[in-house]
């Protein structure tokens, strides 16, 4: 009995000894490199509960970028000067480093990449529904898919604009009212019909078919799955999706949230993506091919893979960029249109001129697209305002230093120790008024004229991991929004919130609530 009352104290005596020694090494090590302490947030809550709090608290309230902006407040506020790095605790007390600094992440995502990596328990999250790919694995094998990967994104694969253009009308088909020049809609959420519509694009591009998850059923008797079985792989997908998402806040303990009916959602998706690939290899070498025709990533990539594991992974690793970031965009630049009627005007009579109306349209292009100044100022207004993806973090493979963010100046370089994380919040370098100005909280179209883009504005990412899609996205969210402001002429946005738009934070951000808008139909012959 007495021993058994002795182990947790010894355990504790190990412990705290580890971490003497591993605090007089880190020390040590910074010494040499010159380093000085990153300011800590909070240093009384040493578990890291109350940090959690704040975070948990912020996704719940659809507000997570704004916890993040007020703990820089709060630490700016302590310091005296405008923080852009700190520690912060975790538990079960995990030294963080936060940094809202460009210096940092180019650093970090460039010109120091190869020390840092995606952390050890992302992989694990995102492996279970993913498999290992672009956006979930490391080293040699995170090599091997972006070199398989990029030549798919090239110029010349994404300029054929006809894929988007049979979605597009499935999309208006799916808009509920409106269906003559004049007419308004009733107020509906668009966000369900951009996700369906991301989701038929990305399908079409990778396997050849798409799922149509627009429309009621397909008289298409051609496709290896039935409607039915289309839909049952497509909300598998969002609902894998979503508990993925969720897996993330629980670090090394993500695998507590992949219960059996995650199991079932992942298995189902597997095996939808598995049967075009086995007909794909059923149909090497012979002249038959789905995608015949058009541009398909199965049949581009499939000569390279000869894993179907491996295949299935890289597919659906696109899927996942190619639909959800898409369709989440699409909806903030709708909802912020929708906010600023006075941007959606000037917005539709910049693709007017360029694009002609509805009824009377000129050719889209994608080098059209990219010339259209207003359009592209829009689209990098709302993806600085709201990223897709605006928290991420990488893991210390070796000991090492950011630039700047030590000593009470905060001008001193910082030192990382191996397996310690730093983490960065793109919002609040977004809305950072030292780089865009006092106004940097507003959507404002016209703040990127002359702009060049630099590391204070990562929507893509920057260095060796920068987004390959980036062009793709770009280009779909351009050709969405040109025929949709070809049709419409107005917008109303007065059932959604004031101010900047709660984000509903998964594996990217949506519009919390819904992108619930009115849309007027057009009396394009009057133009």
């Amino acid at each position: 009995m007495a021993l058994l009352l002795l182990l947790p104290l010894a355990a504790a005596a190990i412990f705290t000894a580890y971490c003497v020694v591993a605090h007089f090494r880190h020390a040590a090590k910074a010494k040499s490199f010159g380093c000085q302490p990153a300011p800590l947030f909070r240093p009384w809550d040493v578990f890291g509960v109350q940090n959690f709090k704040i975070e948990i608290n912020g996704m719940k309230t659809n507000r997570l970028s704004d916890a993040f902006l007020i703990r820089k407040k709060e630490m700016s506020a302590k310091t005296g000067r405008d923080c852009k790095t700190f520690r912060i605790y975790y538990p079960p007390g995990e030294t963080w480093f936060y940094t809202f600094d460009p210096k940092n992440l180019q650093a970090v995502l460039a010109t120091q990449f190869q020390d840092f990596q995606q952390p050890a328990a992302r992989v694990g999250a995102f492996e279970a529904l993913l498999g290992l790919g672009i956006f979930s694995a490391n080293g040699a094998k995170w090599e091997h898919s972006r070199a398989l990967l990029r030549p798919q994104f090239m110029r010349e694969q994404i300029a054929d604009l006809a894929l988007f253009e049979t979605h597009v009308k499935d999309l208006f088909d799916a808009l509920p009212g409106a269906t003559d020049s004049g007419d308004w809609t009733p107020t509906f959420n668009m966000q369900p019909l951009l996700e369906r519509f991301t989701m038929d694009t990305a399908t079409e591009f990778l396997f050849g078919e798409s799922v149509h998850s627009q429309k009621d059923d397909s008289a298409d008797t051609s496709t290896l799955f039935s409607k039915k079985e289309m839909m049952q792989f497509v909300e598998a997908f969002f609902a894998a999706e979503k508990t993925t998402a969720k897996s993330l806040i629980y670090g090394d303990l993500f695998w507590l949230t992949h219960d059996r009916k995650f199991k079932e959602q992942c298995k189902a998706v597997h095996n939808f993506v598995d049967t075009y690939v086995q007909r794909r290899w059923r149909e090497s070498g012979s002249e038959k091919k789905p995608g015949v025709g058009k541009y398909v990533v199965l049949d581009a990539i499939v000569a390279d893979v000869k894993d179907p594991q491996e295949l299935r992974s890289q597919l659906l690793n696109i899927l996942l960029a190619g639909s959800d970031t898409i369709s989440g965009t699409l909806g903030f630049l709708l909802a912020s249109l929708a906010q600023y009627p006075h941007i959606f005007q000037k917005l539709r009579s910049h693709i007017i001129d360029d694009f002609g109306t509805f009824d009377r349209p000129k050719q889209i292009t994608l080098s059209g697209l990219k010339t259209c100044s207003y359009l592209q100022w829009c689209l990098n207004e709302v993806l600085r305002v709201y990223p897709a993806v605006p928290v991420n973090f990488r893991e210390a493979v070796r000991d090492t230093t950011l630039p700047v963010g030590g000593g009470s100046d905060g001008s001193s370089p910082v030192f990382i120790p191996k397996g310690y994380f730093v983490a960065w919040e793109l919002w609040t370098m977004h809305s950072d008024q030292d780089f865009w100005g006092p106004d940097a909280d507003r959507f404002i179209p016209e703040r990127w004229e002359g702009r060049k883009f630099g590391f204070d504005y990562l929507p893509f990412n920057a260095g060796p991991r920068i987004c390959i899609g980036q062009q793709f996205a770009l280009a779909e969210v351009a050709y969405v929004t040109v025929r949709l402001l070809q049709k419409f002429d107005s917008i109303d946005g007065s059932a959604l919130p004031k101010g900047r738009l709660p984000c509903d934070w998964k594996l990217v951000d949506k519009v919390a609530g819904g992108v619930n808008i009115k849309l007027h139909s057009a009396n394009n012959h009057l133009r």
